[in-house]
């Protein structure tokens, strides 16, 4: 396997750094590898990066976990009342834009870009829709399995598209079954690589 043909695999999900060391070759050289092959990291691997940059963006101005605030057990003077009351939510008061119970809403997910649809349960509570005529047909769905669509359309919630299945089938049926043996070969080797990194520096007993 040559180079850039890892470069092309091993690029999308396997974090620069650690590509560069397998590669045995510093950021600019993968880079010029990079914009020439016209390869990009994954959405999902894009939507982690952010996530933890997120995450960490203002983390040093933020209240640390167990803050408690000064006016915490006390109450609101009268006086300070008649300013604020005003502008005050008043109980069972709710937003104009407040959906229904049974509403439903299409949102695409950012790991995956496909379209699914969502049922509100209650205020605060909205549910996948597919998880949810699972259930209404089957019963609670168990621990560690998925209800996945067996056309491959996340819009189509008939019953007979629907299937309940473990999560490591699930992940299996969506990733190396699906390409040639060549492809499947070097994935392989890239799960393997990734178990190197995640491993690295762990001592045997860890």
């Amino acid at each position: 396997m040559t180079t850039e043909q890892l470069i092309k695999v091993l690029y999308p999900t396997v974090p620069t750094r650690a590509l560069c060391e397998y590669l045995g070759m510093n950021t600019s050289q993968l880079y010029n590898h990079v914009y020439r092959l016209g390869v990009k990291k994954s959405a999902l691997t894009r939507y982690v990066q952010n996530k933890k940059a997120i995450l960490k963006a203002g983390s040093k101005s933020r209240f640390e976990k167990g803050h408690e605030p000064y006016n915490k057990g006390k109450k609101m003077s009268p006086a300070t009342y008649v300013k604020v009351g005003g502008t005050m939510w008043k109980p069972g008061n709710k937003p104009h834009n407040t959906r229904e119970e049974h509403a439903t809403s299409i949102r695409v997910h950012k790991r995956d870009g496909k379209p699914y649809h969502y049922t509100k349960i209650r205020d605060g509570l909205w549910k996948l829709t597919h998880r949810v005529l699972w259930e209404q047909v089957h019963g609670e769905i168990p621990a560690g399995h998925v209800v996945r669509f067996k056309d491959g359309n996340s819009l189509n919630l008939s019953i007979l598209n629907l299937e309940c299945i473990p999560m490591k089938e699930n992940m299996v049926k969506n990733t190396i079954q699906r390409y040639p043996m060549e492809l499947q070969q070097l994935m392989k080797l890239k799960s393997k690589l990734n178990k190197q990194i995640k491993n690295h520096g762990k001592k045997p007993n860890e």
